[in-house]
C-alpha cells in the first residue's frame, strides 16, 4: 500500500491555517496524518483545535516545548516577576478555560519522541532532539553533529520546533526533515519572512521503501483568524494580530510584555488564577 503522509508541527493555536493545510492536504490524497507537537497558544484554538486533530486519528501525536511550558505553569512553576512568564501564563489560564479537563491531561501525557516504521522506512520522529523538545541545536545552519546525533539508526527523521522548512542528510545519508510550522511560520532571512502562507509535508512512501518528499505552503485568510481570536477575548489580542500580519513573536520581548501585562493587570490575574 501507498502511504501518504501530512506531517504538520508548531499550530501554536492558529485554527485558520490549520484548517486551510487539512484541507490541502485531503486534496492531495493524504491516507495518514503525523503531528509532531505545539498545538496551543498563542492563538485562539483550544477545545474545537483538539477535536479536530483528534477527528484525523493520527498515528503520530507529539507534545513540544510549549505544551510542557502550560504543563509547568498549571504546576505552578511560573516566575510571576518575568513579564515573559505572565505572558505564557495568561494565555494558559485562557487554554485551560476554553479545553476540557480529560483532553488537557491527554495532551500533557503524550510523548516527546516516537519511532513508526512504514512500508519497511523507519522514521524518527520528535519535536527537537528525541530526548528534549527544545534548544536551538537543529536550527538549519547548526552543526552538522548535532543532525547526526538526531538521525541515531533510523533512515528517515522527521522534528518540528524550529518553524522551518528543511530537508538534508546525515553524515551517512539518513534522511532528515522539518515540515515547518503550520500556525507560525519562520525565517531567518526576511525576504522570505514575509511568506506567512501555512506549511507541512506530504510524505510518499511507496511499498519499495521509496520515498517522495513534496513540501507545501497554504494561502489562508488571516482576516478570519483575527477576527476568530477577537470573538474569543484572545488574551494580548493586539500582539496577536502583530504576529499574524508579520510573523513576528513577543514572547521573549520583556519590555513590551512589562507594559502590557501592568496595563491589564495580568500580573496580579495569574497569581490569583494559578494559586487557588
Amino acid at each position: 500500500m501507498i502511504h501518504k503522509i501530512a506531517v504538520f508541527s508548531d499550530v501554536h493555536g492558529n485554527v485558520t491555517a490549520l484548517n486551510a493545510v487539512l484541507k490541502d492536504a485531503k486534496k492531495n490524497g493524504a491516507t495518514d496524518y503525523w503531528f509532531l507537537g505545539d498545538l496551543f497558544l498563542p492563538g485562539p484554538g483550544a477545545e474545537k483545535l483538539y477535536k479536530t486533530v483528534k477527528s484525523l486519528h493520527p498515528a503520530v501525536w507529539l507534545q513540544g516545548n510549549w505544551e510542557q511550558e502550560i504543563n509547568s505553569i498549571v504546576d505552578g512553576e511560573a516566575d510571576y516577576d518575568d513579564p515573559s512568564e505572565v505572558y505564557l501564563s495568561r494565555l494558559t489560564e485562557y487554554l485551560i478555560n476554553n479545553l476540557k479537563p480529560k483532553h488537557y491531561q491527554k495532551l500533557i501525557q503524550r510523548p516527546i519522541s516516537t519511532t513508526i516504521t512504514v512500508n519497511g522506512l523507519k522514521f524518527g520522529l520528535s519535536h527537537n532532539q528525541a530526548e528534549r523538545s527544545t534548544g536551538h541545536d537543529l536550527f538549519p545552519a547548526e552543526a552538522q553533529k548535532n543532525f547526526d546525533h538526531l538521525a541515531g539508526d533510523k533512515d528517515v527523521l522527521l522534528y518540528g520546533h524550529t518553524h522551518q522548512q528543511v530537508m538534508r542528510t546525515s553524515s551517512k545519508g539518513q534522511l532528515i526533515i522539518n515540515p515547518g510550522a503550520t500556525g507560525q511560520p519562520y525565517s531567518p532571512y526576511a525576504k522570505f519572512m514575509e511568506d506567512q502562507r501555512a506549511c507541512y509535508t506530504i510524505l510518499t512512501v511507496d511499498d519499495e521503501s521509496r520515498i517522495e518528499v513534496d513540501f507545501r505552503k497554504v494561502s489562508y485568510d488571516v482576516d478570519k483568524e483575527i477576527k476568530l481570536a477577537q470573538s474569543k477575548d484572545l488574551p494580548y489580542i493586539h500582539l496577536y494580530e502583530h504576529l499574524r500580519k508579520t510573523g513576528f513573536t513577543v514572547t521573549h520581548d520583556q519590555k513590551l510584555l512589562k507594559k502590557v501585562n501592568s496595563e491589564y493587570h495580568y500580573r496580579h490575574e495569574v497569581r490569583k488564577f494559578f494559586n487557588k
